[in-house]
């Protein structure tokens, strides 16, 4: 995973990353399938969505987490006890936490890495998400996690975060993976939910 951007929204280079996405419906893979799941804040609470999509997907599926609210570390070993040890783990870091750990290799061979970038730096998030999700998609059977669209629209206005979410959606599609994308829905306006629900195939309300 490699790669930086400017600080100021998804620039010129995220634009071409888009390229490789922009395909959608002609090459997705008939088995990739984004979810938004509209639900309270939560560690515990993710955690057991995150287990039960898991338990009706495969049992150690390779694993792209991004992040705005907790260190690659916690998520990494907290995927681990809690959810089963992923063969490959990588994570996209936003959460302006520190710097990224170094890679690793666990007993059991599973692999851990993780790339940060600003939380405002949208270009160089694009770019390290592909990477990720280029990198993981050779180990097959992907899912991925986007912990929290309500954090990224603290960061960026709805139209930022909306072309944001457009990449990141067509990159699983592409990539023939299984996601969940996490917000608050009382956390904002019902105009904005809707526009965000529109991103993506499937929509979950969890109370």
């Amino acid at each position: 995973m490699s790669g930086s951007g400017t600080e100021n929204g998804v620039g010129t280079h995220t634009e071409s990353l888009s390229e490789l996405s922009t395909a959608d419906d002609a090459e997705r893979s008939l088995s990739s399938k984004a979810e938004l799941v509209l639900t309270p804040p939560g560690a515990q609470r993710r955690t057991a969505l995150k287990r039960q999509a898991v338990s009706s997907f495969v049992a150690h599926p390779t694993v792209v987490e991004f992040t705005y609210q907790t260190d690659p570390v916690t998520m990494h070993e907290r995927w681990r006890s809690d959810v089963g040890a992923p063969p490959c783990h990588m994570v996209v870091d936003a959460s302006g936490t520190g710097e990224a750990p170094g890679p690793r290799v666990a007993a059991d061979g599973g692999s851990f890495a993780a790339e940060s970038a600003h939380p405002k730096d949208l270009t160089g998030l694009c770019m390290k998400w592909q990477d990720a999700l280029q990198e993981a998609r050779n180990h097959g059977n992907l899912f991925v996690t986007f912990d929290s669209v309500t954090a990224l629209l603290q960061y960026v206005d709805l139209e930022e975060a909306y072309r944001f979410l457009h990449i990141l959606v067509a990159g699983v599609h592409r990539a023939g993976a299984r996601a969940q994308f996490y917000i608050d829905p009382k956390a904002h306006d019902d105009q904005t939910v809707s526009t965000v629900q529109g991103l993506f195939d499937a929509v979950k309300h969890v109370g």
